[in-house]
């Protein structure tokens, strides 16, 4: 694992280690002969200082953690005790945090509950890591499917793109198939129900889950579908809801109080513990019959500072021994990337649009004093008629504020082109609004000032996206 090397003796922080040179090598990630069983510690030191591993060695991974993932059921059982772990969404660095602070998985039970990647820009190093230590602990490290563990989504958002610029393709497709043998939800203590969305009407017993087809493509309504998609109902109305659309996801549920008591009383089940919500502790605890009450449903996430502008904590659920803890953490400090993965050229070109406008508009502005102030340009137009005059004048005029105003949006591009590129990824179509940049810096700012705020923006992004 030799870093780059730097001949020129020219690189600008020296302090700063470089990435290693080379991707790790077979006979170090699979150091038991004859075994496919990867060393996962030396893979996340590895990938921790921005390594890179083998296409073919990548391959194996997913090959043999798919074959792995085919042999389990679709609703799997798990002892106390157990860490749960909420959504992950390509923050590989506080993924690690978290494993570090929650307990080592040699003697740590794990299930993780889906959406591992999209929206962060380490999600292949993720899904490494993830299925390295699947295939060292298969059977205490449990990994659950969520919405955004299928092409549907990986498409639309940013995982297809991020595969294929680290590896191809063929990578790709192969992680999609391993996506469809995740199983879809787990029975933890025997009394915790935890899968990443939520419960449906067509679920009455949970040993249903077993009946399911569940390698495909998740569908557009139904029982696999509700337990990826839907959603707790918010406590002012909850106490009033059985199910009713799901308009913010454009697809399955959301579920009240008595439909939920219904399921846990005939299933015999405590509660009800799922990710799939931003949180800004982390955690909430759905408790509809009041304060001091066990909660229905519990909601984990584990992405702190979701998409880097939420500003929220992150969270996993303890259970052991009968008892639940919660323990929250911080956002890690992650390597600097440009937003949206941006090259030098394509962040530098509001920079050199600003100064090109600038020069437009000042030799605009001067053929405008020109055409006002030459004494023989007023002579040869003497003749011309007065709204002709007028006509030109105002043309000038218009021209005159057009570039002004595209002066302003390129020194808006300029001076906040981080902000601009992260609310770039929160916008559906990738476009940030015209008024938006003409308002200038205060307006981008509090686009991103506050968490609730953070969520308005961003809600667009929880909607299925439809099928092409």
């Amino acid at each position: 694992m030799e870093p780059l090397l730097d001949p020129c003796d020219d690189r600008a922080c020296k302090d700063f280690e470089p990435p290693p040179a080379l991707p790790l090598s077979t006979e170090l990630l699979f150091p038991t002969s004859g075994s496919k069983v990867p060393d996962w510690r030396l893979v996340n030191q590895h990938v921790t200082k921005e390594g890179r591993i083998n296409k073919e060695d990548f391959v194996t991974i997913i090959t043999e953690v798919t074959d792995l993932m085919k042999n389990e059921p679709n609703l799997l059982e798990m002892e106390e005790p157990v860490v749960i772990v909420g959504d992950i969404h390509g923050q590989y660095y506080d993924l690690c945090h978290l494993i570090e602070k929650a307990g080592d998985p040699e003697t740590t039970n794990y299930l993780f509950m889906g959406d591992y990647v999209d929206r962060g820009i380490f999600s292949v190093e993720c899904i490494i890591l993830l299925y390295c230590l699947k295939l060292n602990y298969p059977e205490t490290f449990v990994l659950l499917r969520g919405n955004h563990e299928c092409r549907n989504m990986t498409d639309h958002f940013t995982f297809r793109e991020e595969t294929i610029r680290k590896f191809d393709q063929e990578v790709y497709d192969l992680i999609m198939e391993s996506f469809d043998a995740l199983p879809l939800s787990c029975l933890a203590g025997k009394k915790y129900f935890a899968m990443h969305g939520g419960i449906s009407p067509e679920l009455k017993k949970i040993e249903q889950i077993n009946k399911l087809d569940r390698f495909k493509e998740p569908p557009l309504d139904g029982l696999m579908c509700d337990l990826l998609w839907a959603d707790p109902a918010d406590d002012d109305n909850a106490t009033k809801t059985e199910y009713i659309d799901n308009e913010e996801r454009e697809c399955s549920f959301v579920f009240g109080k008595k439909p939920c008591k219904k399921l846990l009383d005939k299933n015999n089940l405590m509660t009800i513990v799922r990710a799939h919500q931003v949180q800004i502790e982390g955690y909430k605890m759905h408790r509809w019959d009041g304060a001091s009450t066990f909660p229905y449903v519990i909601t984990i996430f584990s992405a702190p500072n979701y998409c880097d502008y939420y500003s929220n904590k992150a969270s996993v659920l303890i259970l052991e021994s009968g008892n639940v803890s919660i323990k929250q953490y911080d956002q890690s400090d992650h390597p600097y990337y440009l937003p949206d993965q941006v090259d030098i050229f394509t962040w530098s070109m509001p920079f050199l649009a600003e100064k090109v406008i600038s020069m437009l508009s000042y030799i605009v502005n001067k053929l405008g004093e020109e055409d006002v102030d030459d004494a023989d340009s007023k002579a040869a137009l003497a003749n011309l008629a007065k709204d002709v005059k007028k006509g030109r004048a105002n043309k000038l005029k218009s021209k005159v504020k057009v570039f002004a105003r595209m002066q302003k949006m390129f020194t808006t591009l300029k001076d906040e082109s981080e902000l601009i590129l992260k609310l770039k990824g929160m916008a559906p179509d990738g476009k940030i609004p015209r008024g938006l940049l003409l308002e200038g810096r205060p307006a981008i700012k509090d686009a991103l000032k506050e968490f609730n705020r953070a969520k308005e923006v961003d809600k667009i992004n929880e909607r299925r996206p439809k099928g092409k």
